[in-house]
């Protein structure tokens, strides 16, 4: 791994935490309840097109789940402590069949592919 990705690059056992995003195969990181305890519930709700904008997005309370249905996606998050900061601090392509989860408090900015699907849930 390059010098400069250590501080934003972590390795579990079960998942990735790259620059505060959470990003795993779906089913997978459905079942890191200990991450946020509404994933156990995320089949039964109903999920929505994510919010798009061309700069970072930031919900202090509630945790943002995007699931990637077909093709692709740019996700992207900043300072956790500058949310309105432009930087990208890092940036990730997510496939079908992956997700990544935004904890409160975590900017996110989403980038769909041509052609892509994506679902966000909102886990109140």
């Amino acid at each position: 791994m390059p010098w400069f990705l250590n501080h934003i690059f972590k390795k579990t056992d079960e998942y990735y935490i790259i620059g505060g995003m959470v990003k795993d195969i779906t089913r997978n990181l459905i079942a890191q309840t200990s991450l946020d305890e509404k994933l156990k519930d995320i089949r039964s709700m109903e999920g929505r097109n994510p919010e798009l904008s061309s700069s970072f997005l930031v919900d202090k309370v509630n945790s943002h789940f995007i699931e990637v249905l077909s093709g692709t996606a740019q996700v992207a998050t900043t300072w956790r402590e500058m949310p309105e900061s432009n930087e990208v601090l890092s940036l990730l392509t997510v496939k079908a069949g992956e997700s990544v989860l935004f904890l409160p408090g975590e900017p996110r900015l989403i980038k769909p592919g041509e052609g892509s699907e994506l679902s966000e849930f909102v886990l109140e």
